[in-house]
């Protein structure tokens, strides 16, 4: 895949997101705590019009239906990989205001503590490159079923009606949390509905020209690889080594310039909440910037390649993944208040 192609998609990205304001610390944060419930309705639309998107793309033969598999580690429990991997970014969330998409719309808004948690992030991805033969299990051993990869093919479901009955679910969680946390009028960003089909719009953009879903936490295992490859001779069989840019770097590359762009051409995105102050301290974040991109790669994805593109896809690992994110960020954000 071209990597220009690669990176205008990527610009998409990351002007939606800008746009969204899901990117703001205080608004990650104040989820996780159950304060504000403006990242769930952003999140839960561009998943609902990332599904559509996808679903209609998939039965058309335009883009192939690629779920993630399942993350198996040394545990040999089923998803084990995901259940860990998807907690771990969960507590980095709550630890950061950030998520491995997020933190780069962070970096170039110069929003604190952006940088310390995008730092934590590459520490996090040079890590999982030596760690990763040592945790997962063989591979060909855990190859997991085709009948698995989905919820509805694993519960025997028709996939048309599992696509409108997750359509129903986004829909009245939306509505619940607008009815029970009514956004704030005074908020510069776009209202959480409009900023979540903003992003499903980037999603789709990704679907047609990369052929592709969004997905950001590769980008952190591949300069992980890069830096790693720099000070360690590859032995045969080991690990993942790569030459810069990668598609995957090119996207993320692509989706800082995309937020830079439209933070210049819109300040008014770029000031949000952004001077309240989070409780976070370099020394957090960075740690927690570690612990959220190290947890990406064990889970096999993040917020952006699990929550919203797996989840479209009633992806099995995805769901199991998303879950455990929240119910580790929002148990770490209550034991931290």
């Amino acid at each position: 895949m071209d990597l220009v192609t690669q990176t205008v998609t990527g610009a998409s990205f990351g002007a939606a997101l800008a746009a969204s304001g899901v990117w703001n610390p205080s608004t990650i944060i104040e989820q996780m705590q159950l304060h504000d419930f403006h990242m769930l309705k952003v999140f839960m639309t561009a998943s609902s019009a990332s599904a559509l998107f996808i679903h209609i793309l998939s039965r058309s033969g335009y883009v192939p239906k690629k779920p993630r598999p399942a993350s198996v580690l040394f545990t040999g429990i089923p998803y084990d990989g995901n259940m860990i991997g998807g907690a771990m970014i969960g507590f980095g969330m709550t630890l950061t205001g950030a998520c491995p998409g997020t933190v780069l719309v962070q970096v170039v808004t110069k929003t604190y503590p952006g940088i310390y948690s995008f730092v934590g992030g590459v520490v996090g991805g040079i890590l999982y490159v030596p760690l990763q033969q040592i945790l997962r299990r063989n591979k060909d051993c855990t190859k997991p079923e085709d009948d698995s990869l989905w919820l509805y093919q694993k519960y025997h479901i028709n996939p048309d009606l599992s696509i409108l009955v997750y359509e129903a679910m986004c829909i009245a969680i939306i509505s619940i949390a607008t009815v029970l946390a009514p956004s704030p009028g005074t908020s510069p960003f776009l209202p959480p509905v409009i900023g979540g089909l903003v992003i499903g719009t980037a999603q789709l953009a990704s679907l047609i020209f990369r052929g592709a879903p969004v997905g950001i936490s590769t980008a952190y295992e591949d300069l992980g690889a890069k830096v790693y490859g720099l000070f360690h001779k590859r032995d045969k069989g080991e690990g993942k080594y790569v030459k810069a840019p990668t598609p995957a770097m090119a996207f993320a590359a692509g989706v800082m310039l995309g937020a830079a762009a439209l933070v210049r051409l819109v300040p008014k995105f770029a000031m949000g909440e952004t001077a309240v102050s989070v409780g976070v301290s370099p020394t957090r974040a960075v740690v927690g910037g570690v612990i959220m991109v190290f947890g990406a790669r064990l889970a096999g994805g993040c917020t952006s390649g699990h929550g919203i593109s797996g989840m479209s896809m009633l992806a099995t690992s995805s769901v199991v993944t998303v879950a455990s994110m929240f119910a580790g960020g929002m148990g770490l954000a209550q034991i931290l208040s």
